[in-house]
């Protein structure tokens, strides 16, 4: 099994974002000295019937390039932070290339503007296969879409999250990407998968809309499902992996 990220294009968009800001910040600091140069060196005499509009004119030019230079801050905070791997996705990555072979490949942290983020995405003869990798510790209950979680008096209360729904969209964004690619005929899948072992995580599940696992038991948890049967060809495959992989 091939195990690859999009390091270089992440690092790439990061290095863009970053250089944005920067633009962003650069106007956003020469609009506030404006104002202020406005503010101290007045060029309508106080008094004059202009002087109210040259007064909010001035200070609208300082709000606004300080409104101007904190987005830049937020975008140079996310250049900084994005990541060009996913922890994660390494060790899912690491458990599936000691089972499939070379006609499967497993992509990373993929990232794109125009299909999202999804943790990992797996492409081979059964198709694709998203998923949504899960570090939580503690006890949890599925039922359709709905996911409940136990805390420490034993009581049982809705999760904060829904990985079902987080990854069902997951999946039909990937659908309606490959799509737009021409590449509508390729099935997606998607499955959830626990990352800790028991007794860490107990997972309780009826008439999951997906299927869930621990990390440990992920190929034969998804037998029945995507691993069920061959279902495109080899170009197919390559198509498919090109354009979640080097088409950007």
């Amino acid at each position: 099994m091939h195990n690859v990220a999009p390091s270089r294009a992440l690092a790439r968009r990061s290095r863009q974002l970053l250089a944005l800001a920067l633009v962003i910040g650069a106007l956003g600091a020469f609009i506030v000295a404006l104002g202020i140069l406005m503010i101290m060196i007045p060029l309508v005499a106080e008094g004059s019937g202009s002087f109210t509009i040259y007064n909010l004119l001035r200070d609208g030019l300082v709000i606004f390039g300080v409104l101007l230079f904190l987005v830049a801050l937020g975008l140079a905070i996310r250049a900084a932070t994005w990541r060009t791997d996913n922890d994660l996705a390494q060790a899912v990555g690491k458990y599936l290339g000691q089972t499939l072979d070379a006609r499967y490949t497993f992509i990373r942290n993929v990232s794109r503007r125009d299909l999202g983020y999804i943790d990992a995405i797996l492409v081979g003869p059964p198709g694709a296969l998203a998923f949504r990798l899960i570090p939580d510790k503690g006890i949890f209950a599925n039922e359709g879409a709905n996911w409940m979680r136990q805390n420490r008096k034993g009581e049982w209360l809705p999760w904060r999250i829904s990985p079902t729904r987080e990854i069902v969209v997951d999946i039909q964004k990937l659908r309606s990407y490959l799509s737009r690619v021409n590449l509508s005929d390729v099935p997606v899948y998607g499955v959830i998968v626990f990352m800790k072992e028991q007794p860490a995580v107990q997972l309780m599940a009826k008439e999951p809309v997906v299927p869930l696992t621990h990390l440990n038991t992920l190929i034969p948890n998804t037998q029945e499902n995507y691993f069920a049967r061959d279902r495109i060809d080899a170009r197919k495959v390559t198509d498919t992996i090109r354009s979640l992989y080097t088409r950007e």
